[in-house]
């Protein structure tokens, strides 16, 4: 393992608030990588349904083959995808209760999958929590998963640039596999007891914000096994709007929870731009195992 990365990743943990340091991490990580580290699929898989939404038939068609891809050896596999959503909360209710999955994935129509492992990252999840995501908050700062910045929430998400590069982006520096209390709604895994117990709130979340951070965080509070997974790598297409439709959810998830919230972190990530995504999975596990 190299030395220089050892340094960094543990000055970068013991200093979150240092973005200086985070790209310093992030660059030699860059340098160092050379492969992925593969993980087998487990023989004994639950039976999975993942439902999505989605409007635009062109962005659909590539998900589902998105998703034949990465899950080709998981069997008993469903796809759902809604095309009449009127809101995500009410859309996934719906989808979960379409479906017959042991376990459920509630996902963006628009993401890519840029590990070849991917599924068996999954697996490997699903034997630590009973809800999980890849992104997500170790605690409640504010009403987005990175709200309270690097000490508080963690991501390791891409997104495609216009120029074919992919930025690379990195959140707080921790475990991979780590307990939480709120997650982005880009990808989330549920038991589907854990859904039953704690469905989504449509009647308050009746759009297509804060559905995720509800989620998760009543699930938390519900006493369910919440964590990040941050090794479900994907590359996501949108960085996400939040706009004053955004903010009037984010007030009703801070009213409902009672919750007192500082303003928001103004670095709460640092990225670097790679090639192409076969550059993800290297980069970050290289990162990962430091």
């Amino acid at each position: 393992m190299d030395a220089a990365l050892q340094s960094l990743k543990r000055d970068a943990a013991l200093q979150p608030e240092r973005a200086d340091v985070r790209e310093r991490l992030f660059e030699q990580a860059l340098r160092v990588a050379i492969r992925a580290t593969l993980l087998p699929l487990p023989p004994a898989l639950p039976t999975l349904s993942l439902v999505c939404c989605s409007i635009k038939p062109a962005t659909e068609a590539r998900f589902r083959v998105e998703v034949a891809r990465a899950f080709a050896s998981w069997p008993g596999l469903e796809v759902c995808v809604l095309n009449d959503a009127r809101s995500l909360a009410e859309a996934y209710n719906r989808g979960a209760a379409m479906t017959r999955g042991e376990w459920l994935v509630f996902c963006h129509d628009d993401i890519c999958f840029a590990r070849e492992d991917f599924a068996a990252r999954v697996a490997r999840a699903m034997a630590d929590y009973e809800v999980f995501g890849a992104a997500g908050a170790i605690r409640v700062d504010g009403p987005a998963a990175l709200w309270g910045g690097p000490s508080s929430g963690f991501a390791q998400v891409s997104y495609p640039l216009p120029d074919g590069r992919i930025v690379a982006m990195l959140g707080g520096v921790g475990p991979v596999l780590q307990p939480a209390q709120l997650l982005d709604g880009l990808f989330m895994v549920a038991r589907r007891d854990a859904w039953e117990r704690v469905p989504f709130d449509a009647e308050r979340f009746d759009a297509f914000h804060l559905y995720d951070t509800d989620f998760s965080l009543r699930c938390h509070r519900a006493g369910l096994a919440v964590g990040i997974a941050q090794d479900l790598h994907l590359v996501h297409e949108s960085l996400g709007e939040f706009d004053e439709r955004w903010s009037e959810y984010a007030d009703r998830f801070v009213r409902k929870h009672n919750l007192i919230v500082g303003p928001a972190h103004q670095n709460p990530t640092v990225a670097v731009a790679v090639a192409s995504s076969a550059q993800i999975a290297p980069l970050f596990d290289a990162l990962n195992a430091a």
